[in-house]
This record gives structure tokens, C-alpha cells and sequence, in this order.
């Protein structure tokens, strides 16, 4: 849920999807790392804390895996794109080329939000489950 909701926030804000390998990894290693989480009663707090820290590793991953870096070549070999002399080249801001930091910031804050009220809500929900079958 969290790598799908931290793909989503990338996607919406501007940046690029890794490959599905690469999704299908992510999600194991943070599905492992949540198991071994799982079984230590983690007050509120410390659960938001944690979603906000996956959130930061998926999107410094989504970054890094997607095979785009937001890198600005050397101007010696940026006028072979462009078709100006390197004098005439200017740096294109990453806002300008539809991704925007800010909404990135907010969009995976949500994420993390919505992540960490998702996994408290049916943690709530198991208990009552399991309190209704121990009857």
C-alpha cells in the first residue's frame, strides 16, 4: 500500500515510475521490513514517523531507479541537443520541466498520512475481529 500510495504521489507531482522490477523489489523490501514491525505495538506517533521515512526512501528510490537523473549535462555537450553555442545555453529549472519539489514534498506527505491512517484503522479493525472470534 505504501509504495503503491508513494508511486502515485511521485506520478502526480511530475516524476517518473521505475520499471515494474523495480516496483515489485521495493514493495518486498519494505513488505519485510513492515513484517518484522509488525509484531511491536508501535505507538501513533512513532507509526507516522516510520510511514514518513518510507516515503522519503521511495521517493529518493523512484528517483534514483527511474533512469532519469535531474543532472544538467556539461554545456560542451548540451549545444548538440539544442542547437545553440555553449555560450547561449541556460539551466532549465526542474519546475519548468513539470516537476514541481513543493508538490512532491506535499504529495508524498499525503501519501504518508493517508498511509499511516490506513494501517491504524485496520490494525483497529484485526483487533476488534480478532476480539469478536476469541468469543
Amino acid at each position: 500500500m505504501a509504495v503503491g500510495l508513494g508511486l502515485l504521489a511521485h506520478l502526480v507531482s511530475g516524476g517518473v515510475s521505475p520499471g515494474v522490477p523495480v516496483l515489485i523489489a521495493l514493495t518486498a523490501l519494505l513488505s519485510m521490513c513492515a513484517s518484522l514491525l509488525a509484531r511491536i505495538n508501535l505507538p501513533a506517533w512513532l507509526l507516522l514517523v516510520l510511514c514518513g521515512v518510507a516515503q522519503q526512501v521511495l521517493h529518493l528510490a523512484f528517483e534514483r531507479l527511474s533512469g532519469t537523473f535531474p543532472i544538467v549535462a556539461p554545456a560542451q555537450h548540451q549545444h548538440t541537443a539544442t542547437g545553440l553555442p555553449p555560450g547561449q545555453l541556460t539551466a532549465t529549472p526542474l519546475a519548468a520541466s513539470g516537476h514541481s519539489p513543493d508538490l512532491m514534498l506535499d504529495t508524498h506527505v499525503a501519501a504518508a498520512l493517508l498511509t499511516a491512517l490506513i494501517v491504524a484503522r485496520t490494525d483497529m479493525s484485526l483487533a476488534r475481529v480478532w476480539a469478536l472470534l476469541h468469543r
